[in-house]
Order: C-alpha cells, then structure tokens, then sequence
C-alpha cells in the first residue's frame, strides 16, 4: 500500500507516529530468545525462586513506554505473558493499575514516605535504598494488615541511586527484620555497560559477592537483576534471574555491536503530511535566523512538525525526511510547529502528500540513531521527546 493511498485512514491527521505492534511482539520474543543463555545456577537457587529454563523479563516501559504509548503497549505485553514491569515513578504505576494491568509493577525510582498509601494499596512494588523508607512501608502494612513488597537498589557505580555496596549487608539485614516487608528483589545499574566491560565485570563481581553473603547469612532474596538492554545482550553471567530490557524491546541497540546478537524491528514511525510546496527563490532566506540561504531557485515543502512535537531545533540544516522515496533535506531552523525541506529533487510533490519523519519508506531509512547523531545524544532520547500532541496510530 502506497502512503499516499493509506493518508485516507488519516485523514483527520497532519502529523502522528506510527506503532508497529508485531514489530514489538517480534522482539520481545527475541529478548526472550536471548534470555535463554542467561541460567539462574547460583547456590541456593531453588530457595530462592521456582526451578526455570531461562531468566525473567522485567520490561521497561516507563516514559510513556519510551514514547510509544505505555497504555497500549503494556497491555499488549501482558497479553504475552510479561510477568514484570518496570515504570518510573508511582504516577506511572497508577496509570497502569487503571487500565488494567494485574501483573506485577516495580516503580524504579526510589520515592519518598509520603506515597507509601498509594503504594501498598495499589500492590506496586518500591524500590527501597534507605532504612527510613522501609520503615515507613512498613507501618502503613502493619496498619492495613498487608505486606509491602520492595526491591533493594544498590550503588556499584552508577552514583546516583541505592545504598553503596559496601553499605548494602548491614542495611539489607536490618530491613529483613521488618515484619511487614517483603524483600522481593535487590538490583544495580550498570552506566558504561556499552563501554566499558572491565568496570562493568568489577560490578557484577562486586554484585555477585554482596548476593553470596547474603545467601550464607540466611537472606534469600528471589530476584536478582542488573542488566538493561546492553546488560542483557552484552554480558553472560550466572547471578542474574531477571533481565530489564527496554530499549532492544523498541526496536533500538544500544550498541552497533549487537546487530549480529539480535535481529530487532523498530517499533516507531514518525510521518506528516505535506502542508505546502512553494518556491524559493536564489537568495531568499528560509525560517528563523536566515540560517539557510536559497543558492538558486528551489522548491520546499512545509510539514506540520517541529520541536513542540519532539524534532529537536538541533536537526536544524541536518537532518533529512523522505518523500517519494528520496531523501530529502531540512533547510533553515526547525520551528515550534514546522519544518522546511528540499524537494527540488522530487517531481510531482503536492500538499497533503506523506512524508516519513523518522522510519523506513521505499527500502530508505532515517532512524533514531541517525536524528541522535545530528543531536549528539542518544537514540531513546529521540523517541522519549516526542511530544504528547503527537498522536499514537497502533497499527
């Protein structure tokens, strides 16, 4: 189907993103293809959680699902058998107990007393790096007669949140002792997973040996976790039963290296439809700033996205859209609500015709990596941008 005959399922849309449903469906099923490799075999084990063939996916889908609708998509997830999610914060936990999500929510940001209430009462899952945290959960529990479950985040060198490792027994064995706390998991987070595999093996070590006191102290914790999607990917280890992947599971590598490992489908597309084509004449100035100077007569097209929408001013005189399967380039500053672009190149473009933002179109490319490389900055950073005017289209 040509986009040009498909603009009539939106015809009431002028700029939106597209999400390729069997595209995720696709890849998680490669995570999980992945995840095999990864086996659960440190002493204790079967203490610890149910004998399994492979490990756990925790699937990421904070930030809106990193732009792609977590609605939807963790629906969808748990239609497949996703056992875990993992969202930011308690907003984000609540949205999914709204819609309907019953399996289980692990909020990744540590967060303060003052939300233990919406916590225990909406069976979310905290993740717990001080003492007076667990105290205050549980006090509400004992209160309400419940349990409130936590996973312990532990600092091996990320240096933002958790309890540093060297910190982490005393305090681990402290909380254990709350009657009403169940301490479901203990994690860390790896920061140069993708580039730096000395320090990242020191983590897991570090990791490995904190778990193993642990173990002989008498305190089976059931879930262990660490990696991410380079984690996942990138690093084979025996102390991991649960993997967090949230990039990969999109679509998107966090490394060149792992194309070979795993074949993903990106899960996003971003198109918008023609508002107008115009001349410009040698010497005439295009958008804010006069950034771009016409060195001869051209034709331009006007589409109805800018940075409002998540297509950052950086892309300025950089990037490229494809129309009619040609690439075709961003021409003076991108504005709060448009873009202009080169079509000198392309015969017969016309107002309302389809232009592909970010995707694929006739075998022609402009992905995440390519619009973070003009940015410098990240591929998720991309699609997290996206602004919420910009509407979702499941398909």
């Amino acid at each position: 189907m040509s986009l040009n005959h498909r603009s009539k399922q939106y015809k009431n849309l002028l700029s939106w993103a597209e999400i390729d449903l069997k595209a995720l469906i696709h890849n998680l099923k490669e995570l999980r293809r992945l995840a095999k490799r990864n086996l659960f075999v440190l002493p204790l084990r079967a203490k610890r959680v149910k004998q399994q063939s492979t490990m756990d996916l925790l699937t990421i889908i904070k930030a809106d699902a990193y732009g792609h609708g977590m609605e939807k998509i963790g629906l969808l997830l748990q239609k497949k058998g996703v056992q875990f999610f993992g969202v930011s914060d308690v907003k984000e936990g609540l949205r999914l107990r709204k819609i309907g999500i019953k399996k289980s929510i692990l909020l990744l940001e540590s967060t303060l007393p003052c939300f233990v209430k919406d916590i225990i009462d909406n069976d979310l899952i905290a993740t717990v790096c001080t003492f007076e945290m667990a105290k205050a959960l549980d006090n509400y529990a004992q209160k309400v007669k419940k349990c409130a479950h936590i996973h312990i985040e532990v600092d091996t060198g990320m240096g933002r949140l958790g309890v540093w490792h060297e910190n982490a027994f005393d305090l681990i064995k402290k909380m254990s002792c709350l009657s009403h706390v169940i301490i479901e998991g203990i994690f860390t987070h790896f920061p140069v997973a993708d580039t730096n595999k000395v320090f990242t093996k020191g983590q897991i070590k570090v990791f490995s040996n904190l778990v193993k006191r642990l173990d002989e102290a008498g305190i089976i914790i059931p879930y262990l976790h660490a990696g991410n999607s380079m984690g996942l990917a990138g690093y084979q280890t025996t102390i991991f039963n649960l993997a967090r992947p949230g990039l990969m599971l999109y679509g998107m590598y966090p490394s060149v290296s792992l194309k070979k490992a795993i074949r993903l489908r990106p899960v996003l597309t971003v198109r918008s439809k023609i508002l107008l084509v115009k001349k410009i004449y040698q010497g005439n100035g295009i958008s804010y700033g006069q950034t771009f100077i016409a060195k001869k007569d051209m034709r331009v097209a006007i589409l109805p996205i800018g940075y409002s929408d998540g297509y950052f001013r950086a892309f300025s005189n950089k990037a490229v859209v494809i129309i009619k399967g040609k690439r075709c380039p961003v021409v003076g500053n991108v504005t709060m609500d448009q873009i202009m672009v080169d079509i000198s190149k392309v015969k017969n473009v016309k107002d309302g015709m389809i232009a592909t933002v970010l995707g694929k179109e006739r075998n022609i490319s402009v992905t995440a990596d390519d619009l973070a490389c003009y940015a410098k900055t990240i591929n998720y950073e991309i699609t997290c941008s996206l602004g919420t005017r910009l509407p979702r289209v499941f398909v």
